[in-house]
């Protein structure tokens, strides 16, 4: 199975939704599961998952930045986004409750980076088709200074794999068009 990134939503497409269903059917527990709900477009059943997955008692917080950062994701697609980024928010807090300086630390924050500029795109794209140009403006300024974070920080602070600097990259090339359409 393939997951690839939509070059203008930046939204995930799976290339085999009946085994990804499956593989979530057999690891319920598994918190990548929230993610793969999401992909799947089964948005009540991830935000279950991630609200379960959250829950768990002993987690490190760094952990508990990922996982809140996928539960954030399905809050985004779900257009509740103030509450994404609320989240996505907390998970950036996370990141550095153990020691901010390491790499696992730093990985992460770039991945809350990257996800919260994914959130603030489809924010302003919900508040362009609401005629709120300003709001989405503001929002899309907001996306472009967070995918330039991310990006920074998996280049120059050796955080990430060559896929992900190139999903920071997608990230950033879409936002740079500043287009503000869909």
């Amino acid at each position: 199975m393939r997951v690839t990134i939509d070059d203008e939503t930046l939204r995930e497409q799976v290339s085999d939704p009946e085994a990804l269903a499956a593989w979530c059917a057999q690891h319920p527990q598994d918190p990548r599961t929230v993610a793969y709900l999401r992909m799947l477009g089964r948005l009540d059943d991830a935000a279950i998952a991630g609200r379960l997955a959250l829950a768990e008692e002993g987690i490190s917080p760094v952990m508990r930045a990922v996982r809140r950062a996928r539960y954030a994701h399905v809050l985004q697609w779900q257009g509740a986004f103030v509450a994404a980024e609320e989240q996505l928010d907390l998970a950036a807090e996370e990141t550095g409750l153990e020691d901010p300086t390491s790499p696992s630390s730093m990985s992460v924050l770039a991945t809350v980076f990257q996800h919260r500029a994914k959130s603030r795109f489809d924010h302003a794209q919900a508040e362009l088709r609401e005629s709120r140009g300003l709001a989405a403006a503001r929002l899309w300024e907001a996306a472009l200074e967070d995918a330039r974070r991310a990006l920074f920080m998996r280049e120059r602070l050796g955080v990430a794999d060559e896929s992900a600097i190139a999903s920071s990259r997608q990230t950033l090339a879409r936002l740079a068009r500043q287009d503000l359409t869909a």
